[in-house]
């Protein structure tokens, strides 16, 4: 299944690069993320404990950077590859992302659009967490349209989760060995469209 889906990516990618590179299309972007929901899973000894994490302070605790290479399929949809990183704070993580990106165009590729993404997470500090997941769905909209780019705003929801198993405790109790952590978040982000 794997080598079937990998193989099929390989032959849209060349395509495009055969019949023309006007299919293609890049996107880099600034995320600014206001995490709204953090729940933390621990196993005390006994039993599971779900938490809520609370942030204190400035409502921004996350911000990210993410870029995607994009092959326009149909006149309105595009799919793509897409990686990056982000950050956390409270706990403070760094997330590396790789992933896919579908984008709906409702006009064509130079006008407003929704889009999907899903991205694998994973650290470079296994002692924080492990690896995790991360879902977006969005709306994105050109603010600026120039004949070789456009300045895009995006407004999104996101989902990201963690797994903690093995990585070191966040709440200090004895016995905690973590299991997870689920941050649900909102946010705008800034980006140019190639």
């Amino acid at each position: 299944m794997i080598k079937k889906s990998i193989v099929i990516i390989v032959l849209i990618f060349c395509s495009g690069h055969i019949y023309g590179q006007n299919r293609w299309i890049s996107n880099v972007e600034i995320d600014f993320v206001f995490p709204q929901k953090k729940e933390y899973t621990y196993f005390d000894g006994r039993k599971n404990n779900d938490v809520k994490l609370k942030d204190h302070g400035f409502l921004l605790k996350s911000f990210g950077i993410q870029g995607d290479y994009s092959y326009l399929l149909f006149k309105k949809f595009s799919i793509g590859a897409l990686g990056g990183f982000q950050t956390l704070s409270n706990p403070d993580y760094v997330m590396l992302k790789l992933g896919g990106i579908f984008r709906y165009y409702f006009v064509d590729p130079d006008n407003v659009y929704v889009y999907l993404l899903s991205n694998y997470n994973f650290t470079l500090d296994q002692e924080k967490f492990k690896n995790g997941g991360n879902v977006r769905i969005g709306l994105g909209f050109p603010v600026l349209k120039r004949s070789g780019f456009n300045i895009n705003a995006n407004i999104f929801a996101e989902n990201n989760v963690l797994s903690l198993r093995g990585a070191r405790p966040l709440l200090g109790f004895v016995d905690e060995e973590p299991n997870s952590l689920e941050v649900s978040s909102f946010g705008i982000s800034f980006g140019v469209k190639f």
